[in-house]
């Protein structure tokens, strides 16, 4: 008798007991209960224990796979290079150079993303809206005269991104702006400022104004984060090759004549010669 009544109660309730759906988590964790609906989202399940009550939902990109009571099995595989992840996003942002105006200039950028891994940015650079450095010199005794830089700068360049990484390490995907970049980028400009030159005929230093024109070709490498859909953080340095006119004779002038500080980029050594940015941008996307 006892039995029996075992074997009525497989009959009867195995199915129930035994039927339910496996949700296998990208971390390595499984959901065992009633899948009651897929959406773009979230899976929205019950527990096999409790079929009439609350109904749960789990993330749907931290799931790997959902495997049926049928056998029937979901695979999720999200492909990073898919543009339909990166749907609703917004593409282009406006940005600002952070620690331009500590160095006597400021900088004004433009991106837009032209696909997943691919974007391209320009810039305007205005010389003198920003710190006027002292120049100091000897003349019976120590005098010092503002730079008093003025000028503009261009520059337009090409990223080519790492695929979107991830914010925090969530396993989720963030944005396609987002992720360490390559970016061949060229610089062109023209400024004028002051300088000290010393006169030989004299003994004696004047300040003169100097025109300097300006160019440089390089690989900016950064990393760019996007925070909350709206924010975003762009640090960058670069390196390659610059030249310019502006000369620096240890004779008439005073200073060196091994480097040339352009404000857009440094120059290190005579020109042309190897050329070097580096900043700090911050910005906003935009529609």
């Amino acid at each position: 008798m006892k039995y029996l009544f075992l074997l009525i109660t497989v009959v009867l309730f195995g199915p129930i007991a035994f039927s339910q759906d496996t949700i296998f988590k990208r971390n390595g964790n499984q959901l065992k209960g009633k899948v009651v609906e897929v959406g773009t989202n979230e899976i929205k399940y019950k527990l096999p224990d409790n079929p009439d009550g609350p109904l749960y939902s789990v993330d749907k990109n931290t799931v790997n796979r959902i495997v049926y009571e049928n056998g029937r099995v979901e695979n999720y595989v999200n492909d990073i290079k898919d543009p339909e992840n990166y749907s609703g996003q917004l593409k282009r942002a406006l940005k600002f150079d952070f620690l331009a105006p500590l160095i006597g200039y400021s900088q004004f950028s433009y991106e837009q993303s032209t696909g997943v891994g691919k974007s391209y940015e320009v810039s305007l650079g205005i010389i003198g809206l920003g710190k006027s450095t002292q120049l100091g010199y000897y003349d019976n005794s120590f005098r010092s005269v503002k730079r008093k830089q003025a000028g503009l700068f261009a520059a337009a360049g090409y990223k080519f991104n790492k695929w979107p990484d991830f914010l925090f390490g969530r396993t989720r995907f963030t944005h396609i702006m987002q992720g360490a970049y390559a970016k061949p980028v060229f610089y062109l400009g023209h400024y004028s400022e002051n300088q000290v030159i010393y006169k030989t005929a004299t003994n004696s230093y004047v300040v003169d104004k100097q025109k300097v024109t300006f160019g440089a070709l390089q690989i900016e490498f950064g990393k760019q984060w996007v925070f909350g859909e709206k924010f975003l953080m762009d640090l960058y340095w670069g390196l390659g090759y610059g030249a310019d006119n502006k000369n620096k004779d240890n004779e008439n002038t005073y200073g060196d004549d091994n480097s040339a500080f352009n404000y857009a980029n440094a120059r290190l050594g005579k020109s042309p010669g190897f050329s070097t940015t580096f900043g700090l941008k911050a910005g906003l996307l935009i529609k």
